[in-house]
């Protein structure tokens, strides 16, 4: 089996979801940023503990994550800058869900878009960047 590489996968999913915006492709830009996100969040909950949980809701991987960096001696909690750790909602319209990808062109605006891919981008550069220049993560 193979294991997941959630910090890798967030840097390449923020990457492309820039490139993705640049070219004005909302969407595909909207539905990367998300991952990107659920990728930081599992990689918060790997860290603090052991396997994340195999779901793609950004909320309960959002609680979580702020949970268990809450706890006491918690590796995690510098990493953590607020108690909602995203602000980039789980459910559709508005916020993000997996099933964006089977939805008709134009259903993620470019705000949302934008938004989306600064919201990964902080998160990226806050938790994967700075676990990595900490030495927590490889």
């Amino acid at each position: 089996m193979v294991q997941e590489n959630y910090p890798a996968a967030a840097g390449k999913h923020v990457d492309d979801a820039g490139v993705l915006l640049l070219r004005q492709r909302f969407d595909g830009a909207g539905y990367l940023a998300g991952y990107a996100v659920e990728c930081v969040l599992k990689t918060l909950i790997e860290v603090a503990k052991t396997q994340p949980p195999k779901v793609h809701d950004l909320f309960r991987l959002s609680a979580e994550a702020g949970l268990l960096a809450s706890l006491p001696n918690q590796r995690t909690a510098r990493y953590v800058k607020n108690q909602a750790v995203t602000i980039l909602k789980y459910r559709f319209p508005g916020g993000w869900e997996e099933n964006l990808r089977y939805t008709a062109p134009g259903t993620v605006t470019e705000s949302l878009a934008v938004s989306w891919v600064q919201e990964a981008r902080r998160l990226h550069r806050e938790v994967i960047v700075a676990m990595k220049l900490d030495g927590v993560i490889p």
